[in-house]
């Protein structure tokens, strides 16, 4: 006999439809506006009323699929890190390239909880795509361009994971206390938990970022110094280099950022996933 709770769960789901789905799909479509460093912009529709319709499509995507014994979102305010940790991460997961509004709108989406995680579906291709369409009275200019994105993203890794590691430290001493205390109450302990489950959810999708800006990089490179070659790509290779090696450091919790070395990277669970032996960067 079907549970009356899953057909409850499920007729407010296709009500749901309606009142949210088809308002999503429109907010979908606004990429959020950024300022100085890629940082995000104060934004009513991207702040407030985005992520209150993720909120509740969030809940219903997990209430269908668990018959709602589970609190999808959490309702507790955020710490001070908790918000840092949302700022800082913007800039990472961010498509790489500016103009690639359609993919900076599919992870606005994803950031507010509109759409499901649709990242490991973008294309890296699409950032050399984007630089080669720029137009620069000089080729130069595109290895600037280049370069200064990879010197830019070299520069957040090392603070966004030392933050990260904050986070992470606070909320393994918060679940201690939500599952060992008599005190606290079975909706704390659930709101606990899907916090908990957010910041490792961004923490993961910040990885999964660097790993395609790596490869997104790696081929505007390679494409560069076939299209345009220049004495410029020991220079370009250089800032993969230090980026990649930015990215060994922090998940090796080396986290100096003021001591990035020319040399390439040390291997690491992400650079043996996307790297070949000769340190070319494979993309699956």
């Amino acid at each position: 006999m079907r549970n009356p709770r899953a057909k409850g769960v499920v007729r407010t789901a296709r009500l749901a439809v309606f009142a949210c789905v088809l308002p999503a799909i429109a907010l979908a479509a606004c990429a959020r506006p950024t300022g100085d460093y890629g940082r995000a912009q104060p934004s009513t529709i991207h702040d407030d009323v985005m992520p209150a319709v993720g909120a509740r499509m969030t809940n219903l995507r997990r209430a269908v699929a668990t018959n709602g014994d589970y609190l999808a979102v959490s309702k507790f305010n955020l710490t001070d890190d908790e918000r840092e940790l949302r700022n800082r991460s913007f800039a990472l997961v961010r498509p790489p390239h500016a103009a690639d509004w359609i993919a900076a709108s599919l992870v606005e989406g994803q950031r507010t909880g509109i759409l499901p995680p649709i990242d490991t579906r973008l294309d890296p291709k699409s950032y050399y795509a984007h630089l080669r369409k720029d137009s620069f009275r000089s080729s130069e200019a595109r290895y600037d361009r280049l370069m200064g994105d990879m010197a830019a993203d070299t520069e957040l890794v090392g603070p966004f994971y030392e933050l990260a590691r904050r986070v992470m430290a606070v909320d393994a001493e918060r679940l201690r206390v939500a599952r060992a205390s008599a005190d606290i109450s079975e909706e704390q302990r659930r709101n606990a938990e899907s916090r908990v489950e957010e910041n490792m959810a961004r923490i993961t999708w910040v990885w999964r970022a660097l790993r395609f800006r790596l490869a997104a990089y790696r081929i505007a490179i390679d494409g560069l110094e076939v299209e345009t070659p220049s004495a410029r790509i020991y220079d370009a290779n250089l800032a993969w280099r230090r980026l990649a090696a930015a990215i060994a450091d922090a998940e090796a919790g080396n986290l100096d950022t003021e001591r990035l070395e020319a040399a390439p990277a040390r291997p690491s669970r992400l650079m043996r996933r996307w790297a070949n032996d000769d340190g070319k960067v494979l993309i699956k």
